[in-house]
């Protein structure tokens, strides 16, 4: 019989996984109420039922993936097991968010054990539909079993052992480099441009350092569509790093830089609405202008 999977909430990452579990014959359904239009669009173009409510969601799940802006993983989290509780479900609730080791604890602690199977994850890569079904869910707890028939099913599953906050720390590690670059990047430009040197650290960058230059060109006008939520994510990072024994700066600083990208004009474009034709030029000055905010 086909599982039914339920994601809370489908924004960028979690429509890609709804349409590519869809398309692989499972069941998907979702809760739109107090979506945006833009949600409920990718929602039904990915083939999602939208059951209206969380309590529906719950009662006709099998397995439930959390995917939204990591500040709101815990409350989730809790607005969820209420339901659990009041209906006496079982179910497996896949925490797939952005959190530091200590945020997946903290949630595993707000579900009940007696009716709720509880997996720590991590999602790397993007969404399965673009990544043709090579997205990596890095998993940890208990009992993973339940999630691993979604494996080669729109996901690579990668079972990281027992210990809850194994798979959120590996989602932390990598995306420290990644999205902590990312940030870097826009604050040397962001600076250079202040400065009035932008033409000339081009040129200097595409002498000596030219896959540099590339990867700025790439993702530094790009950041402002995701920073809103990423900028959670770096205090996260900086947690996890901190929990570790390592500086935490790094990535505090990231999250201002996040900050910083939301108040550009870009920030309220989406992916599949924002201007490609600007030139890097003019999304610094929407930088700059932003310190000004």
């Amino acid at each position: 019989m086909s599982k039914t999977i339920a994601i809370l909430m489908p924004g960028d990452m979690g429509h890609g996984c709804g349409k590519a579990f869809k398309n692989n014959n499972f069941r998907v359904v979702t809760c739109l109420s107090q979506r945006s239009i833009r949600t409920k669009k990718l929602a039904e173009l990915s083939g999602f039922e939208d059951l209206g409510t969380i309590e529906n969601v719950v009662e006709n799940s099998d397995i439930i993936l959390s995917i939204l802006p990591p500040e709101f993983a815990l409350q989730q989290a809790k607005i969820v097991n209420d339901v659990i509780l009041k209906k006496e479900k079982h179910l497996t609730y896949v925490d797939c968010n952005a959190v530091s080791p200590e945020t997946a604890l903290k949630i595993n602690d707000s579900i009940s054990s007696k009716f709720c199977n509880f997996i720590d994850g991590g999602i790397i890569g993007f969404n399965p539909i673009v990544e043709n079904g090579q997205t990596r869910l890095y998993i940890s707890g208990p009992n993973t079993k339940p999630v691993k028939l979604l494996h080669k099913k729109g996901f690579i599953i990668k079972d990281l052992g027992l210990e809850i906050g194994k798979a959120s720390a590996m989602k932390m590690v990598y995306a420290s480099a990644t999205k902590g670059t990312f940030a870097l990047h826009a604050a040397v430009l962001t600076t250079a441009h202040k400065l009035g040197l932008t033409s000339e650290y081009f040129a200097e960058l595409e002498y000596s350092k030219p896959d540099i230059l590339s990867s700025m060109e790439r993702m530094v006008p790009r950041i402002p569509l995701d920073a809103a939520r990423w900028e959670g994510e770096m205090f996260e990072i900086a947690n996890t790093f901190s929990d570790a024994g390592v500086t935490s700066k790094f990535h505090e600083g990231a999250a201002d830089i996040m900050s910083l990208a939301n108040k550009t004009p870009i920030a309220r474009e989406t992916r599949e609405t924002v201007d490609e034709t600007r030139s890097l030029n003019d999304v610094l000055d929407m930088y700059v202008n932003a310190i000004k905010k």
